[in-house]
């Protein structure tokens, strides 16, 4: 983390992620949602076929199941693809509710904090980084179009119920893929088990890096999930504070006005 080649990568991604703000925020939603399911596809493509042939001997066509698409921001791309395959404004607007914090925050995240095999191949940091970037930029797109799409405080309260979801989803998915070995030691013929693949999604079972300030371990996993809820909070909250302070202001304003007095 914030090495030589890390910060040149976070340099390269503010500044892809600036000109594709400046020149392709006058484009429609649905233009954008567009681009998002293509570069979807070419990222998850090259993904996919990376880890398979990279590690054929071990999985031999298989994808590691960490890779799998269950992370806050690698999710978005089921949520891309609704968003291009249905036409119920009601569902494109709980998808662009939860989209909106979750590509900005967790797009931003993962390029601060990147994975240790993001930064191994090529291939695989031009993957992990470019993707992450357009997610953001679409992000940011969203919050510029704020007056034309009209965030409300229904919006927010939709983006936390559908992270919290998550959440608990996370943890029921890390526990199907969460690879469990029994053997038999020969010698003494006592069964032993031996945990052989631990997922991570989401963050829910260990920080995403060891030595984070808040985000640690030291006092317990409970503590850990306390301050990881508080934290996607904080940052929802944040996304939405503009219509949260004015549904605020609209609400005092209405209860400051006087009762009409009616007419004998």
């Amino acid at each position: 983390m914030f090495s030589t080649k890390h910060i040149i990568l976070l340099v390269a991604c503010a500044a892809v992620c600036a000109i594709l703000c400046v020149f392709l925020r006058k484009l429609s939603l649905k233009k954008w949602f567009r681009l998002l399911m293509y570069v979807g596809i070419v990222s998850e493509t090259i993904k996919v076929f990376y880890y398979i042939l990279d590690n054929e001997k071990l999985y031999g066509g298989y994808l590691p199941k960490t890779d799998l698409p269950f992370h806050l921001c690698s999710v978005q791309l089921i949520f891309i693809a609704l968003l291009n395959f249905t036409k119920s404004e009601k569902l494109h607007r709980v998808l662009m509710a939860f989209m909106l914090p979750t590509c900005l925050v967790g797009g931003f995240a993962a390029i601060l904090i990147p994975t240790s095999s993001s930064l191994n191949s090529p291939i695989i940091t031009f993957q992990y980084f470019t993707y992450h970037t357009v997610i953001v930029a679409y992000a940011i797109c969203l919050l510029l179009k704020s007056r034309e799409i009209g965030w409300t405080v229904k919006d927010y309260t939709t983006a936390l119920k559908m992270l919290a979801f998550m959440g608990f989803l996370a943890i029921y998915v890390n526990s199907m893929v969460y690879d469990v070995v029994n053997y038999e030691v020969a010698e003494t013929g006592e069964k032993t088990v031996e945990f052989v693949r631990r997922v991570n999604f989401m963050y829910v079972v260990d920080p995403p890096m060891d030595g984070l300030p808040f985000l640690n371990k030291d006092h317990g996993w409970l503590v850990y999930f306390a301050h990881l809820a508080g934290t996607g909070i904080i940052a929802v909250t944040l996304c939405y504070i503009k219509p949260i302070i004015d549904a605020i202001r609209g609400r005092g304003r209405k209860n400051a006005e006087p009762e009409a007095v009616p007419e004998a």
